[in-house]
């Protein structure tokens, strides 16, 4: 996961959802340091441990029972029972990922955080801190606001059912309350997802501002013919020991001969290089670290939509309850956000990354300086052998087509599931 100044909010809430099992301090030179947590590992794994034996303890109580809320669709059928333990099922193995990988990926994280720290300084030049905390504020708010009100309603419709079936002998309110450690899941796989979406999101951002830094350090002004008399770029202090404070050295800009200039270009562009090389291993780190938790939240999405569409419709058989309709009707808008909340970040990221290469083509045709010529021509061919994109462990690319995949998906296994509720009745 990014834990950098701006997402500082999503690290603690991802920290209180034990997804974070990191501690984190400023060292004597006031760099975010990453530690692992002994006690914050114990809370994520204890937490998880206790959440999903409740669940499953929930979901048996509520199909064991005589009586249960649900008669209307959920428990009156063998299909219906087997879509609600799948609906269980997958939110548990999503959560349990996402805790595992926090737990077990703490060498990916620190190594993916230093590596963006360098970028950072790299492209400091180009960073907007204001913008990057407030886009990280609205996308940790609204997802936590929408899965609050769905649950309260969620919760408040089951009530209700509960109450209205009320008897002298039958606690009836115990069935949605042995449902509530299962809502609580909610919150875990919402909190992962927005780590992840962050994650992919903040690399998407850096490309960008790697592709502008190279159009306005190489291509803004170029003519078709080679003008050695008055360079763009000017004095570009390499030092060893940071090799990456770029920011410290483009802001002293000075006019200097032209082989310096040639020479000062070619530092940039090497620099630059080294930095679309970074975040592509930034993002091989992220899909090797959470390729498992991405490939549970695909499958979540999947059956989610496939049960909620299946409940939806069978509820629109009974007529019994406008309310629940409507209800359903948001579950399914919410779980198609959070599917897109996991796709177009990636999808963002891997098409910035894309755009390098054509900005480098463009160089190559429109600069002549046979300094850099050599130099450029070494980028193209990197960009041509590292594939940026992000995978689910390797099983697929996580990019839009996973949406049109996703929808022929939906339609098929419903089509199944309602063959298979006729046939039971």
């Amino acid at each position: 996961m990014e834990i950098t100044e701006p997402t500082l909010c999503i690290y603690y809430v991802s920290k209180a959802l034990a997804l974070a099992p990191f501690s984190v301090r400023r060292n004597s030179k006031g760099v975010l340091d990453i530690r692992r947590s002994v006690m914050f590992s114990v809370y994520s794994a204890s937490l998880c441990l206790l959440m999903v034996f409740l669940t499953y303890q929930g979901l048996l109580f509520d199909a064991n029972s005589q009586m249960p809320v649900r008669p209307s669709f959920r428990m009156k059928s063998a299909t219906s029972k087997v879509v609600t333990a799948l609906d269980v099922s997958v939110v548990v193995f999503a959560c349990s990922a996402g805790v595992g990988c926090g737990l077990w990926g703490y060498r990916a994280t620190r190594e993916l955080n230093t590596r963006l720290r360098k970028v950072d300084d790299s492209l400091h030049s180009f960073s907007n801190f204001k913008r990057d905390r407030i886009l990280a504020i609205l996308m940790l708010g609204l997802p936590l606001i929408a899965i609050t009100s769905i649950l309260g309603l969620d919760l408040s419709t089951w009530l209700r059912f509960a109450i209205e079936m009320r008897t002298p002998t039958d606690d009836t309110e115990l069935n949605v309350q042995w449902y509530i450690p299962f809502y609580s899941l909610y919150f875990i796989l919402t909190g992962l997802q927005i780590n992840f979406a962050n994650t992919a999101f903040g690399l998407g951002r850096r490309f960008r501002r790697l592709n502008v830094m190279l159009r306005n350090s190489f291509l803004k002004g170029c003519s078709q013919k080679y003008v050695p008399l008055k360079p763009l770029i000017t004095t570009v202090k390499v030092v060893s020991q940071h090799p990456l404070a770029l920011h410290q050295s483009l802001s002293k800009l000075t006019h200097v001969p032209v082989q310096d200039s040639a020479k000062n270009k070619v530092a940039l562009l090497r620099l630059l290089e080294e930095t679309h090389e970074s975040l592509g291993k930034c993002m091989r780190l992220v899909s090797n670290s959470h390729g498992v938790a991405v490939l549970f939240i695909l499958v979540s999405c999947l059956l989610h939509l496939v049960a909620t569409s299946y409940f939806l419709f069978l509820e629109l058989l009974s007529k019994k309850d406008s309310g629940m309709v409507w209800l359903q009707v948001l579950w399914i808008i919410f779980h198609s956000l959070r599917l897109i909340l996991v796709v177009e970040p990636c999808h963002l990221a891997t098409v910035e990354s894309k755009k390098t290469i054509q900005i480098v083509c463009e160089i190559e045709r429109k600069i002549h300086d046979p300094i850099l010529t050599e130099e450029v021509k070494k980028f193209w061919q990197q960009l041509l052998v590292v594939d940026v994109e992000f995978s689910a462990s390797g099983l697929c690319r996580v990019n839009r087509t996973l949406l049109t995949s996703f929808s022929s998906a939906i339609c098929t296994y419903l089509v199944i599931l309602i063959q298979f509720q006729n046939t039971n009745g």
